[in-house]
């Protein structure tokens, strides 16, 4: 009766834990401590359904640590800009101004400027292959934003 208790709670404790690792996370600096940090309590599809503000994850992670989370202050650092990088709040792409895309999404000055003048002289984009069409841009950099633009007019 033991062992069948045990086995059970071995399957159930092998199953959780592979939905933390399932969960297909952006690359990026920070990735890691969010991974390792966070996962100790809950699941990070729990996290990741959300989009926030950097202070705002800041004030997420401040609610964690007073819970218990575990890490150093550079840690939590990471996690809060890696969070604040991958699952910030949407951009319209159709009404964002060239700071809000640099501010936003990262984009270089550049590409900002290339997406407002092409959106202002052949109109909004209505979809994602939209933007492929804006003269000398970083589709690479934009495929990495690809989950925070939005295209409703």
């Amino acid at each position: 009766m033991q062992s069948a208790r045990f086995l059970a709670a071995s399957i159930l404790f092998l199953t959780s834990t592979a939905s933390i690792w399932a969960v297909d996370l952006p690359e990026g600096k920070g990735r890691a401590q969010f991974q390792r940090i966070c996962s100790t309590c809950h699941g990070v599809e729990i996290v990741i359904k959300q989009t926030n503000t950097a202070d705002g994850w800041s004030a997420v992670v401040d609610e964690m640590v007073s819970k218990g989370a575990q890490g150093t202050d550079d840690e939590f650092d990471l996690v809060v800009k890696y969070l604040a990088a991958n699952y910030g709040p949407k951009v319209n792409i159709n009404k964002a101004d060239e700071k809000e895309l640099t501010g936003q999404l990262g984009l270089s000055d550049a590409d900002a400027k290339a997406i407002v003048h092409y959106r202002q002289t052949a109109g909004n984009f209505k979809e994602w292959g939209d933007l492929a069409k804006v003269p000398n841009i970083d589709m690479k950099k934009l495929e990495s934003e690809k989950n925070r633009i939005d295209f409703a007019n």
